[in-house]
């Protein structure tokens, strides 16, 4: 009796295994698209949460108005820890200018005592939670002849090309080491302020600062070169356009611009952008257009893919102004015209402390606020679509709508991220999502999409977990530190103490499937 029930029972078995074989060859003989119906026969429904934006302002980093900071070598004022938490806390500003002036140093090495306190002023800002647009500069001093405040005359008291070199070869180190609180750069060195203009070195004519030849133009370009190289990361940003123009042989107009395909691409020219330090000031900005319709719409296409920031220097209004001629006397300044080059120029970054004039303009004629917000990026979520559940090694399928609600896109690299925090343990998993915030443009489509399908790890424990959406610092050092999170403009999502955005849904981690355990089904 027993050996009939074994042939039997194997009999049975093995046609069980040849149903199975079978089965699975069918399913890789209709390839990808039997994938996908099953895929989406078998994805749970997804649920939708909408989300509200809210007017608040708040401070994200690498944007906004920042405060101006400067020190001399013969009277260096350190940062203060105190001052910079402040700009944070109380003002959400969460950036400085730091122009540091080499004034002792124009024919001779930078002092180790200057490096080292350099050093102690990017730990300060480290320590506070801010990060700085850097510039260097040998002067901030106009001569004149005796009896005339105007023109100015030479020497202006920069430094030679060698000697540049020579001082970034010496700044190169503190700069790496100190990148992480670097946001971009300024070219700097040359001229007074770091301008380019006034100089006593990058000119055949010192007295005639407006005629530089090609020659010199290519010896800014290497000062360029070299300070692009000392921090490989990063953007340095030009004064003028005409700047831009020469170095690189493009010309004026949108048709010149970085071509979007090489935005981002890692080259000296990606690499370069814009500041203009006499915004709204008259027709051509003082000096900062050459061709302004050219140079305009240069800058407006520009500045989609780069950084522009800055100050404005002068009341347009204001008649009695000795810089402003008659002629120039306009409504520049006010919040009209502001509001709309800050938006066609993608403006990230503007000085709080200049012009008061002009910053006074804004707040009685009601744009101030606005500006605030709209300086640089301001993400916003619209809508998120989620499972309820999700099978551990199985996929998770998400899609999150936002806008950008900001005049100008991030300049720097940063990831996105999904995180799954479990209710109970707290235990956290992360997913990298394959988009770049850098292409959420500011006057580009009405929404952006993640969509992605996350593949769980089969031994994630099972649970209720609450979803993130996460874009912190690209370096690790700041990788964990909620001040340089970006946070999102909506209400109820910021979680303040991780630096993450809450998503309002709550997910359900069940246990991993098994196919094999329907085996005994087949052998009945």
């Amino acid at each position: 009796m027993s050996r009939p029930t074994n042939i039997r029972l194997r009999s049975t078995v093995q046609t069980a295994t040849i149903s199975l074989a079978l089965l699975v060859g069918a399913l890789l003989s209709h390839g990808r698209m039997v994938q996908a119906d099953r895929s989406h026969a078998d994805s749970p429904r997804l649920t939708t949460v909408t989300y509200a934006p809210t007017d608040a302002n708040f401070a994200n980093p690498e944007r906004g108005f920042y405060h101006h900071t400067e020190t001399h070598s013969h009277a260096y004022e350190p940062l203060a820890p105190a001052a910079l938490q402040g700009y944070q806390q109380n003002e959400q500003i969460s950036l400085i200018l730091r122009l540091f002036y080499l004034d002792d140093f124009v024919d001779s090495p930078v002092s180790q005592d200057y490096l080292n306190t350099m050093t102690a002023d990017f730990s300060a800002l480290r320590q506070a939670g801010l990060k700085a647009v850097v510039r260097f500069a040998y002067t901030n001093q106009l001569t004149f002849a005796p009896h005339s405040d105007w023109p100015p005359i030479p020497p202006y008291g920069d430094a030679s090309k060698a000697q540049i070199v020579a001082h970034l070869q010496q700044l190169l180190p503190i700069l790496q080491a100190n990148s992480d609180v670097i946001a971009l750069v300024q070219t700097g060195f040359i001229g007074v302020w770091g301008e380019w203009y006034y100089t006593d070195h990058f000119v055949a004519d010192p007295t005639d600062p407006g005629t530089v030849s090609d020659a010199f133009y290519a010896q800014r370009g290497e000062v360029l070169a070299a300070l692009l190289a000392a921090l490989p990361g990063h953007m340095a940003q030009v004064r003028t356009p005409l700047f831009k123009h020469k170095i690189y042989g493009t010309g004026s107009g949108e048709a010149n611009a970085l071509p979007p395909v090489n935005a981002f691409d890692g080259s000296d020219r990606a690499r370069t952008g814009h500041h203009n330090d006499c915004f709204l000031s008259s027709s051509t900005d003082f000096g900062t257009y050459s061709d302004i319709d050219e140079d305009r719409a240069f800058l407006a296409a520009e500045t989609r893919y780069l950084p522009i920031g800055g100050e404005s220097c002068n009341e347009t209004t204001d008649d009695d102004d000795p810089q402003t001629p008659e002629n120039e006397s306009s409504d520049r300044s006010l919040c009209p015209t502001a509001l709309a080059e800050l938006a066609e120029f993608h403006w990230s970054y503007l000085n709080a402390d200049y012009h008061p004039g002009v910053l006074e303009s804004w707040a009685e004629g009601g744009c101030l606020e606005t500006v605030k917000r709209r300086l640089g990026y301001r993400f916003s979520l619209i809508e998120g679509r989620y499972p309820e559940t999700v099978q551990a090694g199985g996929i998770l399928d998400i899609q999150i709508a936002l806008r950008n609600e900001g005049w100008a896109a991030p300049y720097n690299p940063r990831p996105v991220d999904m995180v799954l925090r479990h209710v109970t343990s707290g235990a956290v998993q992360r997913f990298s999502l394959a988009t770049d915030p850098r292409l959420w443009l500011a006057g580009g489509a009405d929404r952006y999409t993640i969509s992605q399908r996350i593949p769980v790890p089969t031994n994630l424990p099972s649970g209720e977990y609450a979803l993130f959406l996460a874009l912190p610092d690209p370096n690790p050092v700041l990788a964990t530190r909620p001040e340089y999170a970006i946070r999102l403009a909506n209400t109820k999502v910021w979680e303040e103490a991780e630096g993450w955005n809450n998503l309002l849904h709550t997910l359900t981690v069940t246990p991993p499937g098994n196919f094999t355990r329907y085996l005994p089904t087949l052998l009945r």
